[in-house]
């Protein structure tokens, strides 16, 4: 009787563990199947680590590709993707999880057809996300994330890219009820190419039909002379030389936009004999332009800071927001003659005060229907 439990006992066991052992290798093939699915995209992943007794799993190299194969890099890859249960919310009641990217990289290319651009559009991420994990995702960080764009065909190459990004998105499912506005958090940093930094805080509320957000953008002592490839291709003129600093506050409320953006421009060179004439060649008509945008840049600079700034207002619907020429020409003349402009944020703009704009707005719209009335 004890050898025939025994042995029962030991086939259970053996089955248990050829169970255990045989599961990552069936988990890879359902998600290398998922991602693989008809579409401008596929994917596979190299390796599935499975963490059962934390009810979590680990993607290893995780590939995203256009199709038809006429795009040399990948829409997406990462060194790994952990996606974990958040045991602290189940036990509240709250059956959400974390997802964490490591060594993320998007590359987005313009080619000179549309079979060999890449952005990722048109293709359903959100349900294959949703097969991938299905709990709702409280938490979102990124390790050591990388942004590219890319353009093989221009003359010199485009490769420009915001690397090292290291982000945080907090409480998108309120799962904890931190706040009475369901407000998610939102904190990221990254480098621009070899010289400058990028940052980003804000608030964003995901329960709205429409977007509802609170951010503020910095970017300090950005080295223009990085993106010369980007405007040689892309602009009438080309920088020489120079730093960006910027700043910019956006609030939305339900879709209706209010913010501003800030750029200052620093010791810039727009136009020089030696560099565009003689060495890239430029005619008469590109070197006409440059002359002229660095004699307008030279008369409406701020001497004293050497920098060349503006403030472009925006306001109205996110897709469409609307911007004043003259309140940014007004801008461009009072950083240069009256005072230079800081590239701090201001703190003019916040998702409380644009709600009570709103509201104003909507109060004086229907007082003066009835007044029609």
């Amino acid at each position: 009787m004890q050898r025939k439990t025994f042995v029962t006992l030991a086939v259970i066991g053996a089955v248990v563990v050829a169970i255990r052992l045989s599961l990552p290798y069936a988990v890879q093939g359902y998600i290398n199947k998922t991602l693989s699915q008809p579409g401008a995209y596929n994917g596979r992943v190299g390796d599935v680590d499975l963490m059962l007794w934390r009810g979590a799993y680990r993607l290893q190299d995780v590939l995203l590709y256009k199709a038809n194969g006429e795009v040399d890099r990948p829409l997406f890859r990462a060194q790994a993707v952990d996606f974990s249960l958040l045991w602290s919310q189940l036990f509240k009641g709250a059956a959400v999880g974390s997802v964490t990217l490591t060594a993320p990289e998007i590359n987005f290319v313009d080619g000179p057809s549309e079979s060999q651009d890449q952005s990722g559009k048109d293709e359903d991420w959100l349900n294959i996300a949703n097969q991938l994990f299905p709990l709702q995702v409280e938490k979102l960080e990124v390790i050591d994330g990388k942004v590219t764009f890319y353009n093989p065909q221009s003359s010199p190459s485009i490769d420009i890219s915001l690397h090292d990004i290291q982000g945080k998105l907090t409480n998108l499912v309120n799962s904890d009820a931190l706040s009475s506005d369901r407000v998610a958090q939102v904190s990221a940093r990254g480098q621009t190419a070899q010289q400058g930094t990028l940052t980003l805080e804000g608030e964003l509320d995901p329960s709205t039909a429409n977007p509802t957000f609170d951010v503020d953008i910095q970017a300090d002592n950005v080295a223009l002379k990085n993106f010369e490839n980007l405007f040689d291709t892309y602009a009438p003129f080309d920088l020489e030389a120079g730093s960006l600093t910027l700043a910019a506050e956006l609030a939305a409320d339900n879709g209706k936009l209010e913010g501003y953006i800030k750029p200052i421009i620093h010791n810039v060179e727009v136009f020089s004999w030696k560099q565009d004439i003689e060495e890239d060649g430029d005619g008469p008509i590109e070197g006409g332009i440059e002359i002229l945008a660095a004699f307008a840049m030279e008369i409406f600079e701020n001497q004293s800071e050497d920098q060349f700034a503006t403030r472009i207002p925006l306001e109205g619907d996110i897709a469409d927001p609307e911007t004043s020429i003259w309140s940014s020409l007004g801008a461009v003349v009072k950083n240069a003659f009256i005072q230079a402009f800081s590239g701090d944020v201001e703190d003019s703009v916040d998702l409380e005060s644009l709600g009570t704009n709103t509201d104003k707005a909507d109060k004086d719209s229907s007082a003066n229907s009835d007044r029609n009335d």
